[in-house]
């Protein structure tokens, strides 16, 4: 299916929006309306914390299962025409976030990053791991050897445990080395057996100086993972798919837009492109529409990222 074929599969869609039968855009525009917004607000570019690539097979699996749910693809294209869409919108730099849910799957995925990502301008290399045998080892490999700034992990489609024992001294060795970890722990799109904050706060609590982002700002609980900022430095969110149309949680969360001024030091943009049922100016103008501070918008939508992953 085509990105243009995606209108039916939104109205269709079991996952509700705002306003049924209104529809952000899902084609790029040929001028995205963001980028003048963000000349005035002094943002040089944009910062996307939450950006996915797999090799091809793999992608096309996972849009066949958005398929099955309902859940349209806006950027349904080849790997090189998705980096050049990332480009067209003001996204200089991004990560290659992927994720395992099985065993002998991450260290080949992180090889195929480290094969690739040279490749897409802008890309921060990130990498995964799996409770397995070796998983120190290679987690290591991609630090040390690869240059890996960081690592994505899912807790729902991993069914993932975080305080699993055989990955305490992998995550020691992120902690001592501060790299971070984009974490998938909270409850939406769909709960898991090891989501939700009753698992992420021991995890926390073990691992209080770990460099941690949650994804979707930890959704369907962001108060209580927002509560969290206070008592951990190294602890953020990211905005995926939070302060938009699409409402894969279930519910409207415009009300916890102050947020992002109350703890602007604190949180990322994130988009999870490709797989999105819209196109990328829908999220950054929502935040830059916010009615939140004009240095809370350049936080969150470029400069708390670039402090974490400063060019060097």
């Amino acid at each position: 299916m085509s990105p243009s074929n995606s209108e039916e599969q939104r109205l269709l869609s079991p996952f509700p929006w705002k306003e049924k039968g209104v529809f952000p855009p899902l084609l790029d525009e040929e001028n995205p309306p963001h980028l003048n917004l963000l000349k005035k607000l002094n943002i040089p570019y944009l910062f996307d914390i939450h950006c996915h690539f797999f090799p091809e097979v793999v992608m096309k699996l996972i849009w066949k299962w958005f398929d099955k749910v309902g859940w349209a693809i806006a950027y349904r294209y080849a790997e090189e025409e998705r980096v050049l869409r990332l480009h067209k919108n003001g996204f200089k730099r991004f990560t290659t976030l992927n994720y395992a849910h099985k065993p002998d799957m991450a260290e080949s995925l992180n090889d195929w990053i480290h094969s690739h990502w040279r490749n897409w301008e802008g890309a921060v290399p990130f990498g995964t791991f799996y409770p397995e045998e070796g998983v120190e080892t290679y987690v290591k490999k991609a630090v040390e050897e690869y240059g890996f700034l960081g690592f994505k992990l899912h807790c729902e489609v991993s069914k993932l445990d975080l305080n699993r024992k055989e990955l305490k001294q992998t995550f020691r060795y992120l902690e001592s080395v501060s790299i971070p970890l984009v974490i998938h722990t909270g409850n939406a799109p769909l709960p898991g057996d090891f989501t939700g904050i009753s698992h992420f706060l021991p995890f926390m609590q073990t691992y209080p100086d770990l460099k941690v982002i949650v994804a979707h700002m930890g959704a369907r609980e962001i108060s209580e993972y927002a509560e969290l900022i206070g008592s951990y430095r190294n602890l953020y969110l990211d905005t995926t798919m939070v302060f938009v149309d699409f409402l894969a949680t279930g519910e409207n969360v415009d009300s916890w837009l102050f947020l992002l001024e109350k703890y602007q030091n604190r949180i990322l943009f994130g988009s999870d492109f490709p797989n999105i049922p819209y196109n990328l100016s829908h999220p950054v103008m929502k935040i830059l529409e916010a009615k939140i501070s004009d240095e809370a918008k350049r936080k969150v939508l470029w400069k708390n990222a670039e402090d974490l992953f400063p060019i060097m």
